[in-house]
C-alpha cells in the first residue's frame, strides 16, 4: 500500500488511466453526476469520463427515485457497456458505496471493473460514522448533515432549491445508513480510496478498511479538504495518475522499442477473508 498527503500536479508517465478507456462516475447522496463531466480534460483523449446520473437525480429528477439498493445497483449496472472498452468505476461518498456494489455485481458476472476508485467513504464493512439521519424533520435534517459537512453551503444558500432535492439526499442517505455489507469475497481488482483530512464524515481507520475489500493493490491517499475535497481543482488528475498507476502494467514502448515497468504501488499477498 502506498499513502500521499497532497494532490500531485504532475502527470504520470503513462495515458491517463493507462490503458482504461472510459471512467464511470457516481455521485454523493442526493447530488447530480454530471459536474464530473468537467474532468474530462485531465482525462483526455485516452479516457473519456462518463457521468451516471441517477434516477431521481440532477438531470433525471423528474424520474422516480429507486428507494432500494438492489434495483438501484441493477439500474447502473445496466449502463455500464463492459464490452465496449477496459473501464474503471469513481465513486464519492454514498457513490463510493454504489460503486463498491455495482463492482461486485460486475465481478460476479465475469466483468469487473479494470479498478474501483472511491472518495469520502470509510470502507463498506465499517460501522456507521455519525447517527442515522434520514428519519429527521427537514429543518434539523439539513442542518445535522451540514454540521457533518455533508451539505455543500451552495445548496444550505438556496433554500427552494433544497427543497427540490431533499427527498433524493434522505433517500440516498437512508441507503446508505441502513446499509449492511453482505458476506463475500474481496475483489480481484486494485482499489485506490482518496480521503479529506478535515471529513468528519470518514476516518483513518475507516478509510483504510478498503484494503481489506481487494485482493490486488491498494492506494490510500489523505489529501487538504473537508467532505467534498472531489471539488478541488487538482483532484481530477489526483484521480487519473491514482488510476493510471493503478491499471498500468508498462509504459508504452519508447523510441527503442523497450518496455519499461509502471511503478508498482502494492499488492495483496494473502485473499481477503470472505465475511
Amino acid at each position: 500500500m502506498t499513502s500521499s498527503n497532497a494532490l500531485p500536479t504532475n502527470r504520470p508517465d503513462t495515458a491517463p488511466g493507462g490503458p482504461v478507456r472510459v471512467l464511470y462516475c457516481l455521485a454523493h447522496a442526493g447530488g447530480s453526476a454530471m459536474p464530473y463531466g468537467r474532468w474530462t480534460q485531465s482525462f483526455a483523449p485516452a479516457v473519456r469520463v462518463e457521468p451516471l446520473e441517477l434516477p431521481g437525480h440532477g438531470v433525471r429528477l423528474r424520474e422516480p427515485l429507486v428507494t432500494d439498493l438492489d434495483p438501484l445497483v441493477a439500474e447502473v449496472t445496466s449502463r455500464i457497456r463492459p464490452g465496449d472498452a477496459p473501464f474503471a468505476i469513481f465513486g464519492h461518498s454514498f457513490g463510493a458505496l454504489l460503486g463498491y456494489e455495482v463492482s461486485r455485481r460486475l465481478a460476479a458476472r465475469g466483468t469487473p471493473p479494470a479498478a474501483l476508485l472511491v472518495a469520502g467513504r470509510n470502507g463498506p464493512a465499517e460501522p456507521l460514522s455519525h447517527r442515522p439521519l434520514h428519519t429527521l424533520p427537514d429543518d434539523r435534517f439539513t442542518q445535522a448533515l451540514h454540521r457533518l459537512g455533508g451539505l455543500p453551503d451552495a445548496l444550505l444558500e438556496q433554500p427552494a432549491l433544497l427543497r427540490m432535492y431533499l427527498p433524493a439526499l434522505r433517500g440516498d442517505l437512508r441507503l446508505v445508513e441502513t446499509y449492511t455489507r453482505r458476506p463475500g469475497p474481496g475483489l480481484a481488482l486494485p482499489i485506490a480510496a482518496f480521503a479529506g483530512r478535515r471529513d468528519v464524515l470518514t476516518d483513518a481507520r475507516g478509510v483504510l478498511a478498503w484494503e481489506r475489500e481487494t485482493t490486488d493493490r491498494f492506494q490510500l491517499a489523505l489529501l487538504p479538504g473537508g467532505h467534498f475535497f472531489v471539488a478541488e481543482p487538482g483532484f481530477p488528475e489526483a484521480l487519473a495518475g491514482a488510476l493510471s498507476a493503478l491499471t498500468a502494467a508498462v509504459v508504452p514502448p519508447q523510441g527503442d522499442g523497450s518496455v519499461a515497468e509502471a511503478p508498482e504501488i502494492s499488492r495483496r499477498r494473502e485473499p481477503a477473508a470472505r465475511r
